[in-house]
């Protein structure tokens, strides 16, 4: 599993998320040589405090999480205060409202002005679609929408769970479309693939066929 450590991202964006699970997260970025942690906004300044500012570990504050549905000006000012605590990149989630909406043109316009925040930091912003919720054209159509908007990466899920038919259900881990959601996106930017439920092997498969990251809201050493 040591191999994967430096592809694998946390993600500690669950509801019931402790301090003693943001403290064990912490020793992870120093022990095992994780990528990066993922945190909601109200923690940015205390994981930056306590990794110092020199850490490898990326820092990436989560913004319109599980489901976009801000107000654009809020995710903006989200953003710059996020930037300003310390995080040094930014995860923003697709408003799906807007996606199933006759507005989706809307999409495009609030990424590129997201984008634009970002980049005026100099940090990178990745863009977290909830596949399950998306057809294969919506998928493509989105895919592409987030690449021309400048985004320099693409999740593929926020983990969070979703409610098909009324009835919340967590999508289990498929290989199958995390492998084909990599080959639909562009190779100059970077792709994330939440990989809860996927075995070691597959994510071994993923890293070969060009994912960059790995987000696991378990602790590695822990996952099947």
């Amino acid at each position: 599993m040591n191999h994967l450590f430096p592809y694998i991202e946390r993600t500690l964006l669950h509801p019931d998320v402790t301090i003693a699970e943001q403290y064990a997260a912490l020793d992870e970025m120093h022990q095992l040589g994780l990528a990066g942690l993922v945190v909601a906004p109200f923690w940015v300044k205390k994981h930056r405090r306590e990794l110092g500012d020199n850490h490898p570990a990326t820092l990436s504050v989560a913004v319109g999480y599980p489901f976009g549905h801000g107000r654009t000006e809020i995710k903006q000012q989200e953003l710059e205060l996020a930037f300003t605590d310390g995080a040094n990149a930014a995860d923003v989630v697709l408003n799906t409202s807007a996606l199933f909406s006759p507005t989706s043109v809307w999409i495009k316009i609030e990424l590129a002005k997201l984008v634009a925040v970002a980049h005026a930091r100099e940090r990178p912003l990745t863009v977290v679609l909830e596949s399950a919720l998306l057809d294969e054209t919506q998928l493509i159509k989105m895919i592409k929408t987030a690449t021309d908007a400048g985004a320099d990466g693409l999740k593929n899920a926020t983990g969070a769970p979703i409610v098909p038919f009324g009835e919340c259900a967590v999508h289990p881990f498929s290989l199958e479309k995390a492998l084909a959601f990599r080959e639909a996106v562009p190779r100059s930017v970077s792709v994330t693939i939440c990989a809860d439920g996927a075995t070691e092997a597959e994510m071994e498969q993923l890293v070969a066929a060009g994912v960059n990251r790995l987000a696991l809201r378990q602790p590695p050493l822990t996952s099947s």
